[in-house]
């Protein structure tokens, strides 16, 4: 038995009907071969791997933001209470509540400005 080798028309259609992609994003994947002036009707073996990691991912994303949606995870805003000032506490105390979607972790950042080599007497 033998197979002919699939378009990359034939593929991403393929990966779409697999994954449940909306439209939107199978049009930004052709389009990106198109840009590239890479034609739809090319063997799509040497695209493969690419392709099937772009539709996996994308489905991932969507069923991930689907179910958080449906979890109802909101927020709960903040209600600061402020004790009297004659109080032993000076503190504002606070009720926070946390949802359960993802944090975003971004790089630590530094105030200090980087040191810079310049000439050696003052200016």
């Amino acid at each position: 038995m033998h197979f002919e080798d699939k378009s990359i028309r034939d593929q991403i259609d393929c990966l779409a009907k697999l994954t449940g992609a909306p439209d939107s994003f199978v049009e930004q994947v052709r389009d990106l071969f198109t840009r590239k002036g890479i034609s739809l009707d090319d063997d799509s073996s040497p695209y493969l791997r690419a392709l099937e990691e772009a539709f996996i991912r994308e489905e991932s994303i969507r069923v991930g933001t689907i179910a958080a949606r449906s979890a109802g995870a909101e927020l709960t805003p903040v209600r600061e209470t402020r004790p009297q000032l004659g109080s032993a506490e000076h503190t504002a105390v606070r009720d926070v509540r946390i949802d359960a979607r993802p944090l975003l972790v971004t790089r630590r950042q530094h105030e200090e400005q980087p040191l810079v080599p310049g000439p050696e007497e003052l200016q």
